[in-house]
């Protein structure tokens, strides 16, 4: 026959004389009165903890060992060198642009270049004829002044040019030339693999435009989705394997937030010596070593637990009655609970009735 929870709950109340709920408290119930208020027990289930928990995980690039190309200046896309999954060295050519910001920045420089030359110039001749009188001690002062302010507008000029990626043979070369070269040439500065080609020839592109993005793939991150209930089980250093692959990492750093919509913890994990075939993006199921490795965890229905506060309990039985036990919840799922708990492991917990029992153990203690 079924009871609605409130009438058990008095009936227990009934049976039951006030007191104060503490961890530990036991319910002095015969086996009767638990019957006659619907009390119903099972044996509880232990379901030990594997040497390590699986959880799915992305490959990722550490933030360190990518870059992106950018177009230092607009222009327009005369030929890419490479493709996308290409391996490059660092100093190859990966792009040539046709730039006229870059012409431009080239005869400003050429102005300043040449107007220092020609000051530097006649400061020496002035400074050589200011000894016999030749040239008043005034005018060197000034041509000394002027010398010194196209000289820092040069030096301006030429670290610009090198900011846009001219090398210094480059600037030399413009210098002894004084022909304007508008193509500008994108220069891999590591070695690595092109993750990305974002345009294609003949496109036009803004300046700061991405053009490539290089990565180094040792080492690898994975990004491991670990239930926000067990993040705390995981330390930095813990070892980590991926399952089809033959390599080994370590956790570098657990995250402190919580993804609102999964309820998961990103876990890092670094692989040094990754397998060359793990790409970024690549889906994979790893397996972090817990520090509660090899210790018993136990599985009960959601239905067997009572919470008061951020605390969880089961009402373990005993010859006398029940006792409420406090259990570490490990993972949560609709229909059961993995815990954890100090039980030797031929306990049975009450599975029904449990709301007359918690109603009991907050008011009630000891028959009456």
């Amino acid at each position: 026959m079924h009871r609605h929870p409130l009438i058990v709950a008095l009936c227990v109340a009934a049976l039951l004389a006030s007191g104060v709920a503490r961890a530990g408290d036991e319910l002095a119930i015969s086996a009767v009165q638990a019957e006659r208020v619907g009390i119903e027990t099972l044996p509880l289930e232990q379901q030990p903890a594997p040497a390590g928990l699986s959880f799915p995980g992305r490959i990722t690039v550490p933030p360190d060992r990518t870059r992106l190309m950018n177009a230092q200046l607009g222009g327009r896309i005369e030929r890419l060198f490479v493709r996308t999954d290409q391996m490059v060295k660092a100093g190859d050519v990966l792009a040539e642009i046709q730039s006229p910001a870059l012409a431009s920045a080239q005869g400003e420089f050429l102005v300043a270049y040449n107007k220092e030359r020609l000051l530097k110039t006649n400061l020496d001749r002035e400074e050589q004829l200011a000894p016999y009188g030749a040239v008043p001690k005034k005018q060197v002062i000034i041509t000394q002044n002027e010398y010194d302010q196209a000289r820092a507008t040069a030096a301006e000029r030429r670290q610009a040019l090198s900011h846009v990626g001219m090398t210094e043979p480059q600037i030399e070369k413009l210098t002894t030339s004084q022909k304007l070269d508008p193509k500008l040439m994108l220069i891999a500065p590591i070695d690595g693999v092109v993750l990305e080609s974002a345009t294609m020839p003949g496109q036009t592109v803004e300046a700061l435009a991405l053009v490539f993005k290089l990565a180094q793939l040792s080492p690898l991150w994975v990004e491991i989705q670990v239930p926000a209930l067990r993040a705390e089980e995981f330390a930095v250093g813990a070892r980590v394997t991926l399952r089809g692959h033959d390599c080994i990492g370590r956790v570098v750093s657990v995250g402190s937030s919580v993804e609102p919509t999964s309820q998961t913890v990103i876990v890092r994990a670094e692989f040094g010596d990754p397998d060359p075939d793990l790409r970024p993006g690549q889906m994979v199921e790893a397996q972090i070593a817990s520090s509660a490795s090899g210790k018993a965890e136990w599985r009960v229905r959601s239905g067997a637990m009572v919470r008061r506060g951020s605390d969880a309990f089961v009402f373990v039985q005993t010859s006398d009655g029940f006792v409420a036990t406090p259990v570490k919840i490990r993972e949560e799922l609709p229909q059961f609970a993995v815990v954890s708990g100090s039980f030797r492991g031929d306990e049975r917990i009450a599975v029904r009735g449990v709301a007359a029992l918690k109603g009991a153990w907050q008011g009630l203690g000891g028959v009456e």
